[in-house]
């Protein structure tokens, strides 16, 4: 019990390193006083199952993982799956968790947010309602029941959902760095998804020219912030970096003094998470392996900028 306690507390330090953050933030879970916090924490008494269970469901800690005999042989990674087009409140508790822990994580003025993706991440994206509509309706189409499957023109993102991912999307631009490693078919993929989508009818052809539109404003924006190398709005520096490489795994690391995080993207839009550190600098070792092998494209490089941009335009305009 006692090895199984240690790694628990841990578990909980490694979530909030400050003492008086975690506490504040066990309060908000526990129906408990301060002081019986503190108490659990100096290990005067112990938390009780049903309080690690709730602790454990709220901030998805994997308590099989802690109860691992040899943790040097074993690294400890959570999922959630989260249903986007028909969320129940345990699907909003986790994404309002997400960015909670973002609005902590942006306080280090040298946190970095690096991504390795082969699709539009959700922080551009969502920048867009009717894309954030695209992507839901693809997620539920190879992810859902076949009885669920809904056109994009049924799909309503909840007003809820929405405040959520426009708050993620603010956050995502807030942290103090960004480095954003795309493969360089990133556009060509989603317009040969668009047009899949509208051969089987389950995009119109109005809707699939709402999409067009919306994919030459983001396209303008990723120009914007390529072409001066950070985001107007927060100041935040932006690095961004073309493989030449196809990126078979997609990743996306948050690093910062406290706090070190490192997700795998899989199901198109959930992740995989751990906050361990060999993990962590495992990632990072295949991160700095793929930016050999990229360009970086942003604060300079001017014609092959302009040369990029008005490729992906050119895509989008044979939608």
């Amino acid at each position: 019990m006692f090895h199984f306690y240690n790694n628990f507390i841990k578990a909980l330090e490694e979530r909030h390193p400050r003492k008086s953050d975690l506490t504040n933030a066990l309060l908000e879970i526990l129906p408990l006083e301060k002081e019986s916090i503190y108490r659990r924490l100096r290990k005067d008494i112990y938390f009780t199952i049903e309080e690690a269970m709730q602790i454990a469901e709220a901030w998805n800690i994997s308590l099989d993982n802690i109860l691992r005999i040899d943790p040097n042989k074993t690294r400890p990674f959570h999922f959630n799956m989260i249903e986007y087009v028909h969320p129940k409140e345990a699907d909003y508790k986790i994404l309002e968790g997400y960015n909670r822990d973002l609005a902590l994580f942006i306080k280090d003025p040298q946190a970095k947010r690096i991504e390795v993706i082969n699709a539009l991440p959700r922080s551009l994206y969502c920048r867009s309602e009717p894309l954030t509509r695209f992507f839901s309706m693809k997620w539920l189409f190879q992810y859902g029941n076949t009885h669920d499957v809904m056109t994009f023109g049924n799909i309503q993102i909840p007003e809820r959902m929405r405040k959520i991912d426009l708050e993620y999307v603010q956050l995502m631009h807030e942290i103090p760095e960004i480095q954003s490693i795309h493969d360089q078919n990133v556009i060509k993929r989603l317009i040969d998804e668009i047009r899949y989508y509208r051969s089987i009818g389950m995009v119109k052809e109005d809707e699939a020219a709402l999409l067009k539109e919306e994919l030459l404003k983001l396209i303008d924006y990723m120009e914007g912030i390529t072409g001066i190398g950070s985001f107007p709005d927060s100041g935040s520096k932006f690095f961004f970096y073309l493989s030449h490489t196809w990126l078979d795994t997609e990743y996306l690391i948050f690093d910062s003094k406290l706090l070190k995080w490192s997700f795998i993207r899989i199901l198109e839009r959930n992740s995989i998470a751990s906050s361990d550190k060999t993990v962590f600098d495992k990632f990072m070792n295949v991160v700095n392996s793929i930016k050999r092998s990229s360009v970086l494209m942003s604060g300079s490089n001017t014609l092959q900028q302009v040369e990029f941009f008005n490729y992906q335009r050119d895509l989008v305009s044979s939608i």
